[in-house]
């Protein structure tokens, strides 16, 4: 490609300030995402672009975002250190590879995984001051003419942008449930400082001082898990949790699931069952994340159910190579006012008496799993008929 004019140099730049506004304003972290790895498609003119991002931890760095149809093939893998990624923020500049047939730091996994075929990259590091965040990638240009210094000028300049606003939106998360959080806190604070007050100053019967133990010994174990499932939320929400995608047999997870939730259901007088395919269902997925999401809202759906009331887990194989899973209940239902808000942080539906229960976390903590499978959670519920979760993951490739 030759090199721009300069009116269209110009052009380009107003483009990257119109750009460059968006994302600033923009502080849901997988929106601005997406929005910097289409900028960045359009602004070079290539046929595929990502972000890496960089585990502060563990020091890996991993796919985040990836534009194409199957992107979700590679979300979450991690790229080894050596590979041009590795080495862009090893050594903190940006690098051209314009055949990467001849350069051994091509990563020819993230190809065998979606079918693409990479033949030249651009690779900007993600740099906050002096701290690289990760890596912006854009892959071959769409008239297959080689990157140029151009091309670097323009990337480097949008991922500067682009890292301040990644910088930011996870403060802006961070914040804002952290806000919540202290918020939630509150009242089981309150009630332990109340009823442990109570029992320093005044003499209690021995059975009203038991009473109070109990009570105090409750809101404790809200409190614990409430900042687990705070600090769980946390790291979901931030991607600092790679979903570990494997192929697994989801009827034997089913069947696990059943097991360990017997005695949860034979307490409560209401009958677990499974419909599940004539032949086990091998799928594409973080098992301990979705044996994670079966526990909750089976859970749930024994919890909130009515006396002698049924749970059935339902998988169902659809067009390949997908499988709807589904949690169905006879239970009391989700009120329609409550059905857009049942994946708030925080959220709780009250119950018949009128008390909400729970952390008002757990199915927050649902959907950031499922949707890290790059898929979503329907809810579909009637007041005194029942509720239904269901959602949609894909199964793995025939042998």
């Amino acid at each position: 490609m030759s090199p721009l004019t300069p009116e269209e140099r110009l052009e380009s730049y107003k483009r990257l300030l119109v750009i460059s506004q968006v994302l600033t304003s923009t502080l849901e972290l997988f929106t601005l995402l997406d929005l910097i790895v289409n900028a960045a498609r359009d602004l070079t003119r290539t046929e595929a672009t990502s972000i890496l991002l960089l585990d502060n931890k563990t020091g890996d760095l991993y796919f985040e975002a990836v534009t194409g149809s199957k992107s979700e093939e590679i979300k979450r893998m991690v790229v080894p250190p050596d590979s041009l990624a590795g080495w862009v923020v090893r050594e903190g500049h940006a690098q051209i590879i314009n055949d990467v047939s001849r350069d051994e730091r091509f990563f020819a996994k993230s190809d065998e995984s979606t079918g693409f075929q990479t033949r030249s990259l651009i690779a900007v590091p993600l740099k906050v001051k002096d701290k690289i965040i990760g890596v912006l990638e854009a892959i071959n240009r769409a008239d297959d003419t080689p990157f140029i210094e151009e091309d670097v000028e323009m990337m480097t300049t949008l991922s500067a942008q682009a890292a301040i606003a990644i910088t930011n939106a996870r403060l802006f998360q961070q914040s804002d449930l952290i806000s919540e959080m202290v918020h939630e806190l509150r009242t089981p604070l309150t009630s332990i400082v109340a009823y442990s007050e109570l029992m320093l100053r005044r003499e209690i019967p021995p059975l009203q001082a038991r009473g109070f133990t109990e009570t105090i010994y409750q809101e404790a174990m809200h409190l614990s898990s409430m900042t687990n499932g705070f600090l769980e939320l946390s790291r979901l929400q931030s991607g600092r949790i790679r979903m570990d995608m494997i192929n697994f047999n989801l009827t034997e997870l089913v069947r696990e699931v059943m097991q360990l939730l017997q005695p949860q259901t034979d307490e409560h007088g209401l009958t677990l069952s499974a419909t599940l395919p004539d032949r086990n269902v091998i799928i594409t997925a973080d098992r301990e994340r979705i044996r994670q999401v079966l526990v909750n809202l089976t859970s749930n759906a024994i919890k909130y159910n009515r006396d002698a009331g049924r749970v059935n887990i339902l998988i169902e194989p659809l067009a390949a190579p997908y499988v709807r899973i589904s949690i169905k209940d006879t239970g009391r239902g989700i009120p329609e006012k409550d059905l857009p808000r049942i994946f708030e942080k925080f959220f709780r539906v009250a119950d018949s008496e009128g008390y909400a229960t729970g952390t008002g976390l757990g199915l927050s903590i649902v959907k950031q799993i499922v949707e890290a499978h790059g898929s979503t959670i329907d809810v579909q519920s009637q007041v005194d008929v029942g509720t239904t979760f269901s959602f949609i993951l894909k199964a793995a490739p025939a042998p």
